[in-house]
């Protein structure tokens, strides 16, 4: 499979999450259980800085859908580990090919550390936050969550996000159909296209606030909303 990093913008949940990555030498690091969202007071665009992995990762994602019990749960079976919430990492540097799968330009051994702490002048969050959340907005044509988050590779260290994937549903009920990944009947993808109509894209500067604890994406009213059809999709 062609390498993603070479096209500029794939999707982050479509493309990243739950994927296997391999080393240098084709053996199993981890999955890909959730990513790191880096927000900088300095105005950048947001983006995506670290891969996490582990319990601690996945987790706290899965737990949304549970109220958080879950994680609760999970962090009070081992209280006595001071960094039991904290999951393991390593930076987008290491990456060389995105595909099916991810494939590293270094080997395993000791490549997974524990998530730093945030550097001054920027705050972190996680996709599995982001994913989900409700939107807000006076615009005609948008209603629903946060599907997916499109990203764009134009960095080795970082990975910007572009644009917002917004409709009806929960993130993952799309399959890829709306963004051109599965080539099955036609029929088939009508019937899918149709059902997801109502799924747009929009640049990530129309987002005038993201509210983290109530789980709220405001977009201003104005926002120019893309339809997210087949014919567009990245790579």
């Amino acid at each position: 499979m062609d390498n993603r990093l070479d096209g500029g913008r794939f999707d982050a949940a479509l493309h990243l999450l739950d994927r296997q990555v391999g080393d240098c030498d084709g053996l199993l690091v981890c999955k890909v259980d959730d990513l790191e969202l880096s927000y900088y007071d300095d105005g950048s665009p947001a983006a995506v800085t670290r891969v996490l992995a582990g319990h601690a990762a996945l987790v706290p994602r899965m737990s949304s859908r549970t109220g958080h019990w879950l994680r609760k749960r999970w962090v009070s079976l081992g209280i006595q580990y001071a960094d039991r919430d904290v999951p393991l990492s390593f930076p987008l540097e290491a990456i060389e090919h995105l595909g099916s799968g991810i494939e590293l330009n270094v080997e395993r051994a000791g490549l997974l550390d524990r998530q730093p702490a945030a550097t001054s002048g920027v705050t972190l969050h996680r996709m599995g936050e982001l994913l989900g959340m409700q939107i807000e907005t006076e615009h005609p044509e948008l209603r629903g969550k946060v599907l997916d988050v499109r990203l764009e590779a134009t960095r080795k260290d970082r990975w910007p996000m572009r644009q917002l994937v917004i409709g009806p549903g929960r993130p993952g009920s799309l399959l890829g159909y709306d963004r051109g990944d599965f080539n099955g009947p036609w029929m088939v993808q009508s019937l899918v296209e149709r059902l997801h109509r109502h799924i747009r894209l929009i640049d990530c500067d129309a987002v005038e606030d993201i509210d983290w604890d109530a789980g709220v994406v405001r977009i201003a009213s104005d926002a120019v909303a893309e339809d997210a059809s087949l014919a567009k999709a990245p790579g």
